[in-house]
């Protein structure tokens, strides 16, 4: 029971899935609405079950005086006096919206910053002109960035028109190939979900 349970209700709820989105029949009997409030049901629970978790790790680490335990403090009080505010508030409340746009904001645009530096290493070691493939990939990469920055056209006239060729036609077509791939993949794996064959989402049950 404990393994024919999980796959039932995930078989179940596919094919409610299923109904919703690719068949009218299934709109009829109102079945993307009853996916959707599932759906927002499932992510409330989900980030209760974080909260729950965020609590346990981070208040051991506050109990036992672990190391930057004090940030671990920061972290419970800053969560729980957000949760409390936009409850009484709402999300929407003007002291909530402040606290979103003075601080997480910010937060975010600096943790982006910094990924921009990761990246940058990263082009830098791909970029090494070692084969065929990396001076074609390095040669469109120099062609692209100078022609979506003003220099590119002020150096030689009409290299912008370049670069947003190069972006629409066959940047697109490669990308659209890969999203068709990476759809079927999840099709594929969605279905063998819904047929029971993919077990990995039981954990310790899964075959």
């Amino acid at each position: 029971m404990r393994k024919e349970m999980p796959l039932l209700i995930t078989t179940i709820f596919g094919l409610v899935v299923i109904f919703s989105n690719y068949f009218h029949l299934g709109r009829l009997w109102g079945l993307d609405e009853i996916a959707e409030n599932w759906n927002i049901i499932s992510a409330a629970f989900a980030c209760a079950v974080g909260v729950v978790n965020l609590t346990r790790l981070h208040g051991k680490n506050i109990q036992r005086r672990r190391p930057d335990w004090p940030y671990s403090l920061v972290l419970l009080v800053s969560m729980y006096f957000y949760i409390a505010l936009t409850l009484y508030e709402t999300v929407e409340g003007e002291t909530a919206r402040w606290i979103y746009d003075a601080y997480i904001t910010p937060v975010g645009s600096a943790l982006f910053g910094t990924i921009a530096f990761y990246i940058t290493s990263a082009a830098y070691r791909v970029f090494r002109v070692r084969t065929r493939e990396a001076t074609v990939l390095m040669i469109c990469a120099v062609i692209t960035m100078l022609g979506m920055a003003p220099i590119g056209d002020v150096m030689i006239n009409g290299w912008g028109l370049v670069a947003r060729w190069m972006q629409d036609v066959p940047v697109a077509a490669v990308f659209r190939g890969i999203l068709i791939g990476a759809y079927i993949g999840a099709l594929a794996t969605a279905m063998r979900i819904v047929l029971g064959l993919e077990r990995a989402h039981m954990g310790g049950y899964g075959a």
